[in-house]
């Protein structure tokens, strides 16, 4: 795929021109899709199961907040066809969705008795569903935004600081949150999710997409030549072109991989924490304050360093690396189980963890980016984050069947024996396949 050629900086500075502009707006945005997510995944979990709920119930409801990304691949067309291009072709759908984030956040703090075990809970759970609608809606339009405007020399650091930055997000709405829920109660944590989501969109709001482009609906501009060329002419020239993208054996492998690498650590999310916390006598402060800190802070370095080492030693290597090391790490976890007892040993685990999983993360954005058509950008490349998520969610709802079948070791080594079979559907992907047929 040829690199992005930004053109010369005129006048005020656009997304288009500036690279530390560009790169600082992309991973605001994804610490504003990581604030409600270590909020939900985190905090809320932790609270939930010491109150009571199981792990049917809590995978339940982080199957609920993951669902709308398995199917935010509607959203693709509907932002590769549609939009206000004087604005910008991705601009108006990210402050669009930003704040309607906003809002749902926001929505929650008028609901008495949020996590109450009866009707609470589940007009929680689908508050999360909502707001994760709109939040995948902003992660669609902004990784377009991405591949439109992203070189090749740049596009491996950036999806490493851009999925860092979602673990800062996971760690300021884990760790941060939790602290403000144990000291001032939940709807104070509210109120600064809604504000930290509002200051975030400023970024979008006060800096143009392309240079000549409207900042406002109401101001003077147009669209930039390169937004109408990319624009697709119908919904049906869009899926036929989409249709050639995914007729390659790459492309197709590819999405079984997505579809694949996160059911085991979707499993052992929801398992985890019930056992630390029912069976080992974690305090929820204490589990939330060591996944949403230090683990996060963790997983944000490997980002960093995962897009550094993926770009000096391939995508598909370090996915094999990672991918692969996380599996043996759970077999050797579930063959250590007299000493779990042991504090120092869950630690190591959920430290451990967020490592190898932010590097085989940021390297498996960067090879869908890699395989994926500037000209459907935001449809293939949703696609495969849709097949991500829809991962996380069956390994979600497949938490509690294995948790009424297996003991939680056993559990831990079919999450491993999963990740065997990710690395081995590396073998039918070739990222120079897709590159040659698309610049053909």
């Amino acid at each position: 795929m040829p690199s992005v050629a930004h053109p010369v900086d005129v006048g005020p500075p656009t997304l288009s021109t500036h690279r530390h502009l560009r790169l600082l707006t992309l991973c605001a945005l994804y610490v504003a899709q990581g604030i409600p997510w270590g909020f939900v995944a985190i905090t809320l979990a932790a609270l939930l199961a010491d109150r009571g709920l199981g792990p049917g119930e809590i995978g339940g409801l982080l199957a609920l907040s993951v669902l709308p990304w398995t199917f935010k691949w509607v959203w693709g067309p509907v932002i590769d066809r549609f939009g206000f291009a004087p604005m910008g072709r991705r601009r108006p759908w990210i402050l669009l969705a930003q704040l309607l984030m906003a809002l749902t956040i926001g929505a929650m703090i008028a609901v008495p008795d949020l996590t109450s075990l009866s009707r609470g809970v589940t007009l929680l759970a689908w508050m999360v569903f909502v707001h994760n609608c709109f939040s995948s809606l902003q992660d669609v339009a902004v990784d377009a935004l991405a591949v439109d405007l992203l070189g090749d020399d740049e596009r491996g650091l950036a999806n490493g600081l851009m999925f860092g930055s979602k673990y800062l997000g996971g760690a300021i709405g884990g760790a941060g949150m939790a602290t403000v829920v144990a000291h001032f109660g939940l709807r104070p944590a509210l109120f600064l999710q809604v504000g930290a989501l509002l200051a975030i969109m400023m970024l979008p709001l006060l800096l143009r997409e392309r240079p000549g482009e409207r900042l406002f609906p109401w101001s003077s501009g147009a669209a930039a030549p390169a937004t109408s060329a990319r624009a697709a002419s119908s919904l049906i020239s869009l899926f036929r072109d989409l249709g050639r993208a995914f007729s390659l054996r790459t492309t197709v492998f590819a999405a079984a991989l997505a579809l694949c690498a996160q059911i085991g650590a979707g499993v052992l999310a929801a398992v985890v924490s019930v056992y630390l916390i029912k069976h080992l006598g974690w305090r929820p402060e204490s589990y939330a304050q060591i996944i949403g800190g230090p683990a996060l802070i963790i997983g944000l370095s490997g980002s960093v360093l995962g897009g550094w080492l993926a770009d000096r030693f391939g995508h598909k290597r370090m996915i094999a690396l990672s991918a692969g090391g996380l599996g043996v790490v759970w077999f050797v976890f579930a063959a250590v189980e007299p000493w779990w007892v042991d504090d120092r040993v869950p630690t190591a685990l959920l430290l451990i963890e967020p490592l190898l999983q932010s590097l085989a993360t940021v390297s498996l954005f960067a090879l869908f980016m890699d395989i994926s058509w500037p000209r459907v950008a935001a449809t293939q490349f949703t696609a495969y984050m849709a097949c991500l998520n829809l991962s996380s969610a069956m390994g979600n709802w497949l938490a509690g069947a294995l948790d009424q079948r297996l003991s939680v070791a056993a559990i831990f080594v079919v999450a491993g024996l999963i990740q065997l079979g990710v690395v081995a559907l590396l073998l039918g992907i070739d990222p120079q396949q897709a590159r040659r047929r698309f610049r053909a």
